[in-house]
């Protein structure tokens, strides 16, 4: 069946702002609602975080009674203002705002994720962890898997929206037929109408000559289909412009830090109730071959602003039970510092999943720091079972279909 998602995908919104629908337009919009019989959206929220570059896991979850982990790092090991998670581990200590969380219950830590035969490639692993592909790294990403099966069933929103990226990018994780988002600004974002000069040219015109022919093949399906198409466009480009006239943050964002930027701008999209179902914001620089410890420790600190503050201002929203944040990075670091006072390429390392819908705690069993694997961590957890859990447990969706295998559940999310 011809769907309302294949008219997008075939570059049929090139529309604007501060222009009202042709009401030849409107006739069709119940009937192309109608095309959705299990259309009862979930109003769940996934927020991805990536931690660009190798996230240093062992200077995150900090296994600080452990002899190997200081005899390993004579320079780069955190041993002053350690947070206690149990008498074994703790976090960072400029992760105040996740210790919080944890203590909480809302803070969930998936210890020693990685995959089999890991690939210390950052394009290659980042590849496997955006398509859940382990041998290839290549085709859809899993979540772009996601937002097809959403269409599939019906239970999209059937525009643009339901997929954004902070940043003028769409990552490859969202990767697929879907329509997604890639987000700078939203005092910047408009469907605007242009010719291959760029230069704004008349709208109704060709909208409406374009929807005469398709009317002329048979008013139905495909008139009412791009009748409900242009309708949503214009919907939610007004609704973000009036989101971003009107918005009070309910908490205050760090000054001067881009993740903190790119979370509010998910905030505000989200507010908008567009209907996101999946977004999407990226933190780099964590690929620290030498002079790692002053600039890991400014990382956290900023990732741990940032997100307290995105989680305060969502609950202020109201939307404190609707969002779960997961992180996530390309492979964690070695186990013995290098000489530059740095870290090389390693495997395994902690995820975060953070919100009123997890179910707070450690998940998985930390590696052993002397049983390596030529200086590396061996991975206790598959990071294909996280992605599972949130698949199924969370978002409600057939997770051994979206990711090509059946993978053990974790206990990490309430029902």
């Amino acid at each position: 069946m011809f769907s309302r998602r294949d008219f997008m995908k075939q570059g049929l919104i090139p529309v604007f702002a501060g222009s009202a629908v042709p009401s030849v337009f409107a006739n069709g919009v119940a009937a192309a609602a109608a095309d959705s019989p299990n259309a009862v959206p979930s109003d769940r929220i996934l927020v991805l975080v990536q931690l660009a570059g190798g996230n240093d896991g062992l200077n995150t979850v900090i296994p600080f009674t452990d002899g190997a982990y200081h005899d390993a790092r004579p320079t780069l090991r955190q041993d002053q203002g350690v947070l206690p998670l149990n008498s074994q581990l703790g976090l960072h200590a400029n992760l105040k705002g996740l210790k919080a969380s944890f203590d909480a219950g809302q803070l969930a830590i998936v210890q020693g994720v990685g995959y089999p035969s890991p690939n210390l490639s950052h394009f290659a692993s980042m590849s496997i962890w955006e398509t859940a592909n382990v041998n290839s790294g290549i085709g859809d990403g899993w979540l772009g898997r996601y937002l097809n099966y959403l269409d599939q069933v019906g239970e999209s929103p059937n525009h643009a929206l339901e997929g954004v990226s902070a940043g003028s990018l769409v990552p490859p994780e969202l990767r697929s037929k879907a329509p997604v988002t890639a987000l700078q600004s939203l005092k910047t974002f408009r469907l605007q109408p242009v010719n291959e000069h760029g230069t704004q040219v008349d709208v109704e015109n060709p909208l409406m000559k374009f929807y005469g022919a398709f009317k002329g093949a048979g008013p139905a399906p495909f008139g009412a289909l791009f009748d409900a198409t242009l309708n949503e466009a214009l919907q939610a480009s007004h609704a973000l412009q009036a989101t971003d006239a009107s918005y009070v943050a309910k908490a205050a964002y760090p000054a001067k830090s881009a993740i903190a930027s790119s979370l509010k701008l998910v905030a505000e999209t989200i507010v908008s109730g567009l209907g996101v179902r999946v977004a999407h914001v990226t933190l780099g620089g964590f690929d620290n071959h030498s002079n790692e410890k002053p600039v890991h420790d400014k990382l956290l600190l900023d990732l741990d602003q940032a997100l307290t503050a995105f989680m305060q201002d969502l609950a202020g929203h109201g939307y404190g039970d609707k969002v779960l944040v997961m992180t996530w990075s390309e492979f964690g670091r070695r186990v013995k510092e290098n000489g530059s006072a740095g870290t090389d390429h390693g495997t395994a390392a902690p995820m975060f999943l953070l919100g009123a819908p997890v179910k707070g705690g450690l998940y998985g069993q930390q590696p052993s720091l002397s049983a390596l694997d030529n200086g590396n961590l061996k991975f206790t957890t598959d990071f294909r079972s996280v992605y599972a859990s949130v698949l199924q447990g969370y978002l409600k969706a057939p997770a051994s279909d979206l990711l090509g295998g059946t993978y053990e559940i974790l206990p990490l999310l309430k029902a």
